[in-house]
């Protein structure tokens, strides 16, 4: 028998229950005033969860699931199986896919694991243009923790790979200077970024090979740690700062090297751009003398 045979549910475990059993805080199903706090429909029916800062979990049909290279695979096509529809009714069904897809997002961002509920019976057909729900037959929670490998910011098309750990270290943090352009220049600068990734992992690997393995913030009198303060939970993460301010590049971007990026905390990153500002690394931290 194949592990994707394996997978396939025969039962059907309800997915509080399921979610319990991976550490998941359910404590707010039980605010329904309904016999069973897992038939609140608050929770009970969507596609994904999030236990912040843990791990994500999502449902996924055991016929969308892929064997590949000896493990198990998922693709996600945004809209493949959830378009946007503008029927009445319609908007339930695109609001769980928007979710599924902004906690696949996190994941991969924050290097969270995914846990898995395989999911077995009929799916409603994205063409049909009646409102006839999926209907599920069996579930069961997948033991194995996966993770999101591979992520496509322009598509938002991701990979999900069975036994896999997250991707380490996590060097796309929220780019935080993007939060003061709008419009065409955002979408300039954010594609610009997206094209950078490869070098910000090179950074991330020069910094380990320089620092003997550890990720140490380089502003001046910080250099913290996040694997010595966190350990193994901090291991491999970091911040990937450009030196030189967005609001000086030209509006298609400009070609960057590894000498303008410097690997930094998050604490001093959101200090080196609070109020919209681009702060030198040298004179940030300030030693109070009292």
């Amino acid at each position: 028998m194949s592990v994707l045979d394996e997978l396939k549910p025969v039962r059907k475990f309800l997915v509080m229950n399921l979610l319990e059993q991976t550490g998941f805080d359910v404590s707010q199903w039980k605010n329904y005033r309904g016999a069973s706090p897992s038939a609140n429909p608050k929770y009970c029916y969507n596609w994904s969860f999030e236990q912040p800062g843990e791990v994500v979990a999502v449902c996924l049909w055991h016929r969308s699931l892929k064997e590949r290279n000896g493990t198990v695979v998922f693709r996600r096509k945004p809209r493949a199986r959830a378009s946007v529809r503008k029927e009445p009714g319609a908007s339930v069904w695109n609001g769980r896919d928007a979710d599924f897809g902004k906690n696949l997002e996190l994941a991969y961002r924050q290097q969270l694991p995914i846990r898995v509920i395989v999911v077995e019976g009929k799916q409603r057909n994205p063409i049909d243009l009646k409102l006839k729900a999926s209907i599920v037959k069996a579930r069961l929670l997948d033991p194995t923790p996966w993770a999101v490998t591979e992520y496509d910011y322009g598509t938002r098309e991701c990979l999900l790979v069975r036994g896999t750990k997250p991707v380490v270290p996590a060097v796309d943090s929220s780019d935080l200077e993007l939060s003061w352009f709008e419009g065409k220049w955002k979408r300039a600068f954010a594609y610009h970024r997206r094209r950078e990734a490869k070098l910000r992992r090179e950074k991330i690997q020069e910094a380990l090979r320089n620092n003997g393995g550890k990720l140490i913030c380089e502003v001046q009198n910080c250099g913290f740690d996040f694997a010595k303060q966190y350990g193994a939970l901090g291991k491999g993460y970091a911040q990937v700062h450009h030196l030189l301010p967005l609001s000086k590049s030209p509006k298609d971007g400009r070609e960057t090297k590894l000498k303008d990026l410097a690997v930094v905390c998050a604490n001093c990153h959101i200090m080196i751009h609070a109020g919209g500002k681009c702060r030198p690394l040298a004179g940030l931290i300030v030693f109070s003398t009292n």
